[in-house]
């Protein structure tokens, strides 16, 4: 009995022991963990989610009330402001360049004027070389009696011509050839060629709309005007 009752406190305070070692072991931190929420799923980078028929609906409902918000906005856009011109006019006579500055003094339009030089056509009526000097002289006072100007030519490559005229429009050219012709019995000839000429170029200096410049150009005839017209965007 005696060594049955050392075994059993023995084996009590072994428990003991045991179960206080248990108690001041220390418990590691517990590491968080990231979870998403219950209600979405997750998908790898290679996954494309699945969108619902509802989803895609929704989608295209907001992108076409978005288009058309754009367009709406840029239309009005369009309409508030019309395309504006910064015009430059060319012109080679000085009839012409008085009439297009009377007609900017009226509009009350700025603009500044420069002079350049540049290529245009002309066109040259002349009488073809007769047979001798002499005939030519006779030639010109003949058309002098007719009120017909003219004179003869001494360079060498074109001697003994007769001379009637530069003319920059085709169109006046041929009605002078014709005329000429009418009036002194001799066939003309027209020779075009390009030749530098000093150019006026005016500049308004201020931005012009459509309906503006129409009216604007609306005081000039372009059928009797040499001028050259650029509508340049500001």
């Amino acid at each position: 009995m005696k060594w049955l009752f050392l075994f059993i406190v023995l084996l009590n305070a072994a428990f003991l022991s045991w179960h206080s070692f248990v108690q001041d072991k220390p418990i590691g931190e517990k590491e968080s963990v990231y979870g998403p929420p219950v209600s979405e799923k997750i998908h790898l980078l290679s996954e494309a989610p699945a969108v619902t028929e509802q989803d895609y609906n929704a989608q295209i409902s907001y992108g076409e009330g978005l288009e058309d918000a754009l367009s709406k906005i840029i239309d009005q856009n369009s309409d508030d402001y019309p395309s504006l011109y910064c015009p430059r006019l060319e012109t080679e006579r000085e009839d012409d360049k008085k009439q297009i500055i009377q007609t900017l003094a009226d509009f009350k339009w700025p603009y500044t004027v420069k002079e350049v030089s540049g290529k245009r056509p002309k066109f040259w009526l002349y009488i073809a070389a007769p047979d001798t000097p002499a005939i030519a002289e006779r030639i010109v006072k003949e058309l002098a009696s007719k009120s017909i100007d003219s004179f003869v030519i001494n360079r060498a490559e074109m001697k003994n011509r007769i001379s009637l005229g530069l003319y920059s429009s085709k169109e006046r050219a041929e009605q002078a050839k014709e005329r000429i012709q009418n009036v002194s019995g001799y066939p003309v000839d027209v020779y075009e060629h390009m030749r530098n000429v000093p150019l006026q170029q005016i500049d308004i200096a201020q931005p012009v709309d459509e309906n503006d410049w129409e009216q604007f150009m609306s005081r000039f005839d372009l059928t009797r005007m040499m001028i050259k017209v650029e509508k340049n965007p500001c």
